[in-house]
């Protein structure tokens, strides 16, 4: 018997984790796809997927039942995608600046320093995850394996890759706030 989404949300506003990945099941491979369309780098169409069914379990209280969920699907993607593109412009803007400015001068400059500071806190905080989190966002983030490929690999659920790598990306954006304020 098939499922409507409207029962699977249904579900889902109870925490059932089955039907998280029912629907999981049933558009991961869609919001991929849309996020391909428009984002260069597999590893970004990933990052989309994972903030929108992060998005789907965090406001599952709050999503109404009696909309058209792919719909809901869809926008919250579609947000997520014109945020990432919109950060991609404004880096690679930073990029050419610096580039620009520091391609005839010897001396490196203050953003260069910062750069380094933070990649340097970014890699000591994935040291300090738990070895398995670790593991899993290495995976992701370096290997670019997708949640799929990560849990046959690792022999557990997509829901707990999911739960593994919000848990590391909170825990990161959390140490990187406490480090440089809020405008990091």
């Amino acid at each position: 018997m098939h499922t409507t989404d409207k029962d699977l949300l249904m579900q889902l506003k109870n925490d059932d984790i089955a039907a998280f990945n029912e629907v999981y099941r049933r558009y991961h491979t869609k919001i991929f796809l849309l996020a391909t369309r428009f984002l260069p780098y597999k590893e970004d169409a990933e990052e989309i997927l994972q903030n929108v069914f992060i998005a789907v379990w965090n406001n599952r209280h709050k999503i109404n039942a009696d909309q058209n969920f792919a719909s809901y699907l869809f926008s919250v993607a579609r947000h997520n995608i014109y945020n990432a593109l919109r950060k991609a412009v404004y880096r690679q803007g930073y990029f050419d600046f610096i580039r620009y400015h520091s391609s005839e001068q010897t001396f490196i400059t203050e953003e260069v320093i910062l750069y380094n500071e933070l990649d340097t806190l970014f890699h000591q905080y994935i040291e300090n995850l738990p070895p398995k989190r670790r593991e899993i966002f290495r995976l992701f983030r370096e290997e670019g394996l997708s949640y799929r490929e990560i849990s046959e690999k690792l022999s557990i659920t997509a829901s707990t890759v999911n739960s593994q790598l919000t848990k590391a990306f909170d825990y990161i954006r959390h140490k990187i706030t406490l480090a440089y304020g809020e405008s990091a």
